[in-house]
């Protein structure tokens, strides 16, 4: 069986300037300043209306890479489209939002006799009342990773145990942590990778879907909620479920002594369809929102963000979600990352959304 390896690095450095700016066009930075060596663009990487923002961002032609002066700094083209829907809002697909796009502003296609199929949105596949079903594959196309327990979530408090209980594999030739992700009968719909190559996580990203022969194996992540089809009945057992941003917190979650009641969203978004999925599922009575920490108090725009996203779905159920105001955490923690203590400190404090 040969794979290769996606040579991201590749497809950076053959970035087209003039492909480039017909992105940012589309993306609403009508007004650009091209001069020799490199565009200037409005900072829409954190600024939702492009008429407000400053014209500090910058696509250098040599490095490929943006340059925000006012806020975000350094940004390959992956890390810019990522804080771009972040700051919106806007739900995405790795594959087909990110990874397609940037391939179509990329001359890459045309050298290293590298190729893929034409991608085709399924997004309109989706537009139901009901909660679509998602394509199943056969878990036999996990044999060709190694079953190995990776020292950096051994070292997060993730045990074997755990992650045998995810089915948590390993790729040697990508050097990522291979994840599983599963519907409700614990059917396998789709494959996400955790890099380990530091290059790799701080210019493309920690988690992407990960590519077989060829084959992209990603699914819509707002069509399902990780960890549902193990931690289902602690939720109907306890009424309460814990919704956090990543698989690895309901792993470490797993690694508690308390009932294991959480899933995740594997983003920093929550959606209808994933309520209604959990509540036709388990009926929980408290839904808490366990999100990673993104400001410190006296900052109030994460709070509000996080209020906004319980206030919008209260109707389900009782929602809550965990602020941490006594700097138990460091930024970018997830509330399960200092251990079962530490959780259910923040878990006592949590915000109720009345």
């Amino acid at each position: 069986m040969v794979r290769k390896l996606i040579n991201y690095q590749g497809i950076i450095d053959n970035l087209s300037t003039k492909k480039v700016i017909q992105l940012m066009n589309t993306l609403g930075a009508d007004d650009y300043i091209e001069k020799p060596g490199y565009v200037v663009f409005p900072t829409i990487c954190h600024n939702e209306d492009a008429s407000e923002a400053s014209m500090k961002l910058y696509f250098y032609e040599n490095s490929h890479l943006f340059l925000c002066y006012t806020q975000c700094g350094a940004m390959t083209i992956f890390q810019f489209l990522k804080n771009y829907y972040e700051t919106r809002g806007i739900e995405y697909d790795w594959y087909s939002d990110i990874y397609r796009v940037i391939l179509d502003c990329s001359n890459f296609n045309a050298i290293d006799n590298f190729k893929t199929k034409k991608y085709k949105s399924k997004k309109d596949r989706y537009i139901y009342k009901e909660i679509p079903e998602l394509p199943v594959y056969s878990n036999g196309i996990l044999d060709c990773f190694t079953k190995f327990y990776p020292p950096e979530w051994l070292n997060d408090g993730i045990t074997k145990d755990s992650m045998d209980k995810f089915n948590i594999y390993y790729s040697t030739i990508q050097n990522k942590i291979i994840i599983p992700h599963y519907n409700l009968n614990g059917e396998l719909i789709g494959i996400r990778g955790r890099a380990l190559n530091n290059w790799e996580v701080e210019n493309v990203g920690k988690y992407m879907p990960v590519q077989i022969e060829g084959k992209w194996y990603s699914h819509p992540l707002s069509l399902n909620l990780y960890g549902l089809n193990i931690t289902k009945e602690n939720i109907k057992r306890n009424k309460i479920c814990y919704i956090f941003e990543s698989e690895k917190s309901v792993m470490q979650c797993d690694s508690f002594q308390m009932d294991n009641c959480a899933v995740a969203v594997c983003g920093s978004q929550l959606n209808k369809w994933q309520i209604k999925i959990l509540v036709k599922e388990c009926h929980p009575q408290e839904i808490v929102v366990c999100f990673d920490k993104e400001e410190q108090p006296p900052d109030e725009e994460y709070f509000n963000k996080l209020y906004k996203i319980c206030s919008k779905y209260k109707n389900y159920a009782d929602f809550s979600f965990i602020y941490d105001r006594e700097k138990l955490l460091n930024m970018k923690d997830s509330p399960s990352d200092k251990g079962e203590e530490i959780f259910k400190k923040l878990l006592s404090k949590r915000v109720r959304v009345r």
